[in-house]
């Protein structure tokens, strides 16, 4: 894989990346692909031991002889992508400015496993919405950061590349495009983001939007952060509901896992 970017003066500068991956490494996968030992098959006819066998050879199957990756470069190249460093971590994103100068400014997250590639299907409908039957009152100005360990940014060396921070290097970005009045968007882990960005709100931070919205009592979220038993007195939905989120927070809150 190749990826290239100018070179920078400093931390602080944003500069040109353009995204390069070699008939090499592309080789490369395809045969680390194909040269899979497979587990047995699962015991069961169903989903309870995990995906099954067959389902998980015939993907496989699929991005070995049938995934076209140069297509999905194409779509990438076609939009501009930068880099810069923030806290010490290259962070790359995508920055698309819409020709209506009065558009919002907007930071999109990507969720978990995903990338920013999940957002190169909205980038026109939002910085160009004139042409998809919108009017210019729609318009953004797009960022779409890659987060720490993803896609083209760069892999965090310690711990506490969690929420919390990555809601700061996001204000911090915003501020560094010159963006002083913004909004922001997240789903799945890009949600925590937003959370968190909301519960930070920075300077210039006008509102929040988030697909994984969630409501709970303040008294039980307060035992679900601290990782005790669940609370006495809950019908079994609400008991499901409890261990779902309690899986959750495990899962993804940094302040569960320190």
């Amino acid at each position: 894989m190749s990826v290239t970017s100018e070179p920078s003066a400093g931390a602080g500068d944003v500069r040109p990346f353009q995204v390069d991956i070699s008939d090499e490494a592309l080789d490369d996968l395809r045969r680390r692909v194909a040269a899979m030992r497979w587990p047995e098959k699962e015991t069961v006819a169903d989903l309870s031991q995990g995906v099954p066998l067959a389902m998980t050879q015939e993907l496989a199957r699929y991005w070995a002889t049938e995934y076209d990756w140069r297509k999905c470069e194409a779509a990438l190249k076609a939009v501009p992508h930068f880099m810069t460093e923030i806290d010490g971590l290259d962070i790359h994103f995508i920055h698309v400015r819409s020709q209506h100068d009065d558009a919002l400014p907007l930071i999109v997250n990507h969720g978990w496993p995903g990338s920013i590639i999940e957002q190169l299907k909205i980038i026109g409908r939002l910085t160009d919405p004139t042409a998809h039957g919108g009017s210019a009152a729609d318009a953004f100005h797009l960022v779409v950061p890659s987060m720490p360990g993803y896609g083209f940014s760069g892999k965090p060396t310690g711990t506490g590349w969690g929420p919390e921070r990555m809601g700061r290097a996001w204000a911090e970005l915003m501020n560094r495009l010159g963006y002083a009045r913004y909004v922001a968007q997240g789903g799945d882990w890009g949600a925590f983001v937003v959370d968190q960005m909301g519960l930070q709100a920075p300077a210039g931070l006008l509102a929040i939007h988030t697909n994984y919205p969630g409501a709970v009592p303040a008294d039980v979220y307060e035992v679900l952060v601290a990782g005790g038993p669940a609370p006495s007195g809950l019908s079994a939905e609400e008991r499901g509901a409890y261990e779902q989120l309690d899986t959750t927070l495990t899962q993804k809150s940094p302040t569960r896992l320190r």
